[in-house]
C-alpha cells in the first residue's frame, strides 16, 4: 500500500471517530450550539492534517522536526483564524454556534496530534 494511500485512511479514521465523538458531545451536551454548516468544520480539519501529514518525512532529525512543529502550528493558528473568520463571515447569524464547534474539535483533534507529535519525537534519528 503506497504511503498516500496509509496516510489518509488513518487521517480520515481519526478524524471519523473524532466527528462521532464530537456530535454526540454537542448534540447531547450543547444542542442549542448545532447549526447547518457544522460539518465544514470537520471537513476542515481533515484536509489540514492530510496536507500536514503529506509532509511530513519519517527519517527527521530533531532540529528538522523542531522547525516543522513550529511551523506547522503557527501556520495551523493563521489559517484557523481565516477558516473561522471566512465562515463566521458567511454564516453571520450562527456566529456563537460556529466558534463553539471550532472550539470543540480543536480541543478533541488536539488529543492525536499530541499522540502523534510523541511517537515522531521517539522515532527521530540522533
Amino acid at each position: 500500500m503506497s504511503r498516500f494511500l496509509k496516510i489518509l485512511m488513518v487521517v480520515t479514521s481519526i478524524i471519523f471517530f473524532m466527528v462521532v465523538i464530537g456530535e454526540l458531545f454537542i448534540s447531547n451536551c450543547f444542542p442549542q450550539y448545532t447549526f447547518k454548516g457544522h460539518l465544514a468544520i470537520p471537513l476542515y480539519f481533515w484536509l489540514l492534517y492530510l496536507l500536514a501529514a503529506m509532509f511530513v518525512q519519517a527519517p527527521m532529525t530533531a532540529v528538522e522536526y523542531t522547525k516543522f512543529l513550529i511551523g506547522f502550528k503557527a501556520l495551523k493558528m493563521f489559517v484557523s483564524m481565516v477558516f473561522i473568520t471566512a465562515l463566521a463571515f458567511f454564516m453571520r447569524e450562527q456566529v456563537v454556534a460556529i466558534v463553539f464547534n471550532f472550539i470543540i474539535y480543536y480541543l478533541l483533534l488536539l488529543v492525536p496530534e499530541c499522540l502523534y507529535s510523541i511517537y515522531i519525537k521517539k522515532h527521530i534519528k540522533k
